[in-house]
C-alpha cells in the first residue's frame, strides 16, 4: 500500500453510515478504504438493525474492500496475538488492528484504547456524533 490508507473499525463505519462530517472529511483523500470482516459481523449483530441499515451497509460494501482473517498466516496471528498481550486489547479489536497493519493501513476508530498502540502500528482517532 503505497498511498494513504484505512481500515474502519465498526463504530467508524456506523458513523460514516450515519453522516458524520467529520468522518467523510478525514477519508476524502483516502487512496483504499477496507474493513475487516470482523468489523461486519459486529455490524450486523447490533441488536436492532433495520432493514434500512443493512441496505445502506450492503451499498456501502461495494465500494471498500473487506478483509478476511487469514488461517494460514502465521504473521497475522503474531501481530493479532501482539496486541492482545502487549496492549491488553480484546481480541476482536486484536484482528482488526492486525488487519491494518499487515496492509499498511491506518485503523480509523472512535475508540480511545486504540491510542495504546504505538508506531509502528498506525491510528487515527475521530469525533463520534451523538
Amino acid at each position: 500500500m503505497n498511498g494513504k490508507g484505512f481500515l474502519l473499525d465498526t463504530n467508524a463505519i456506523i458513523q460514516l453510515l450515519k453522516g458524520n462530517k467529520g468522518l467523510l472529511s478525514i477519508i476524502s483523500g483516502a487512496d483504499f478504504i477496507a474493513t475487516s470482516i470482523i468489523s461486519e459481523m459486529e455490524y450486523f449483530s447490533f441488536l436492532g438493525l433495520s432493514e434500512e441499515d443493512v441496505l445502506l451497509y450492503q451499498k456501502f460494501r461495494y465500494r471498500i474492500h473487506v478483509y478476511g482473517v487469514p488461517s494460514d498466516d502465521p504473521t497475522f496471528t503474531c501481530l493479532a496475538v501482539s496486541a492482545r498481550k502487549k496492549y491488553g486489547m480484546k481480541l476482536p479489536d486484536s484482528i482488526i488492528a492486525a488487519t491494518a497493519r499487515a496492509n499498511d493501513l491506518t485503523v480509523l476508530t472512535a475508540d480511545e484504547h486504540f491510542k495504546r498502540l504505538t508506531l509502528p502500528w498506525k491510528v487515527r482517532l475521530f469525533a463520534a456524533m451523538v
